[in-house]
């Protein structure tokens, strides 16, 4: 049988008993519960926040881009040849699941007295339409005939600002490189409509034939700016970036085509600098409210040693040892902190369960990159929590404890 258990049982306040350490004792319980709940719906909010975003940015832009060597920030992209062979060698990599082409040339459209500048992403059959198709709110997706279609998808912004809906036609002006040559027009269809609240793309991007920039550019049919690869999760770029240098080679001779491999991260870094702001914000939270239900606890177990003194004294009078009757209310302080961390629990799981399903809580896309706050019920980082602040808040008790070994058993019996 544990004694120190059982005492500790015994001596914890009930409802049935008038005990002056009632009220603080349920404050501290309901500080844990609050803290535990904040805690939860903070990392669940976060998670979410940062998985959105990155299936967003990911989606559009895939995880490693090959592009050319001398290929710098600019959109107007130094061509590079297809090369099967390459193709087929990245795609035999343990971690990608696609492989796709791209060419991107900048532009300006001119309508309904509206200017914007554009990026238009030249795309083939080899485009994989699902986060497209996901994003998409009207019309239809581009498709590729034998021959080149005037048919592109534009963001809902671009369109707002144009003016322009589904099946309208409108003119890009192309400024060539070479300033001895005139701006080339070309006059586009709107096929279809997306919108997936990132700035970054819904901004500037439309998806259109790749033959419009290889035509524009005067480039050969298999000249295009670089592959697109996509893996299977993003927590794996560094490792995959490398295997993927590895089947590019690092020969740059006069001969051979020379090819740059690059992260995503490395191509948008400002996006994952936010992000990682994200984690900071939740560790200051989660820092904070464990104190606070820590020190809320430690106040309340000192208020039930200060009433329960004259009980330490007969322990300590019967020859219990000061380790023995600590024991006994570090075991209080446990029960009354997993009391408050099951309410915890029900009370955040509930708020993310609500919000998960119900989306009663919206967000301004232009601000936040989303229409609604995003939640993630991650389970491991749930069950991270719970046992981080038993931990700490246990730990914490300990110092309260120790008073115990200060009191005397002669003034403790007297004790009133």
């Amino acid at each position: 049988m544990n004694t120190e258990l059982y005492l500790a049982k015994r001596i914890l306040p009930h409802k049935d008993t008038a005990n002056i350490s009632k009220p603080i004792v349920n404050i501290a319980i309901i500080a844990i519960a609050l803290g535990l709940a904040v805690m939860i719906v903070s990392v669940s909010v976060i998670i979410g926040f940062k998985s959105t975003i990155s299936d967003k940015i990911f989606g559009f832009s895939s995880h490693i881009q090959i592009v050319n060597f001398d290929t710098n920030t600019s959109y107007e992209s130094v061509p590079i040849s297809k090369d099967s062979i390459l193709v087929k060698s990245i795609k035999t990599i343990p971690d990608v699941v696609h492989v796709q082409t791209f060419a991107t040339k900048p532009g300006i459209i001119k309508v309904n007295n509206a200017v914007k500048g554009v990026i238009v992403k030249g795309i083939d059959n080899s485009f994989n339409p699902t986060f497209f198709q996901n994003h998409k709110i009207d019309g239809s997706m581009v498709t590729f005939p034998d021959t080149i279609t005037d048919r592109v998808l534009v963001s809902k912004q671009i369109a707002d600002l144009l003016q322009l809906h589904t099946g309208e036609s409108f003119i890009i002006t192309f400024v060539p490189n070479e300033s001895s040559k005139k701006p080339r027009k070309r006059r586009f269809v709107i096929s279809g409509i997306y919108q997936t609240n990132l700035q970054e793309i819904d901004s500037r991007f439309i998806l259109a034939d790749i033959r419009h920039i290889q035509a524009l550019n005067n480039w050969e049919n298999n000249q295009i700016s670089g592959y697109e690869v996509f893996l299977d999760s993003h927590k794996k770029l560094q490792k995959n970036k490398q295997l993927i240098q590895d089947e590019v080679g690092y020969d740059i001779g006069p001969d051979v085509q020379r090819l740059k491999v690059q992260t995503l991260q490395e191509v948008m870094p400002q996006i994952f600098d936010w992000l990682a702001l994200l984690d900071m914000n939740a560790w200051v939270i989660i820092i904070l409210m464990v104190l606070v239900a820590g020190m809320n606890m430690i106040t309340g177990l000192l208020v039930i040693i200060l009433e329960k003194t004259m009980n330490i004294g007969i322990l300590k009078t019967l020859g219990i040892e000061n380790v023995r009757i600590q024991k006994i209310f570090l075991y209080i302080g446990a029960m009354l902190i997993g009391k408050g961390m099951l309410w915890g629990n029900i009370i955040g799981i509930s708020l993310c369960v609500i919000q998960m399903y119900f989306k009663v809580i919206p967000l301004d896309p232009a601000t936040y990159f989303m229409s609604y706050i995003p939640i993630y019920i991650s389970v491991p980082a749930i069950l991270a929590l719970n046992v981080g602040t038993l931990i700490l808040t246990v730990g914490m008790l300990l110092l309260p404890s120790f008073i115990i070994s200060k009191i005397s058993p002669a003034q403790a019996i007297r004790f009133e």
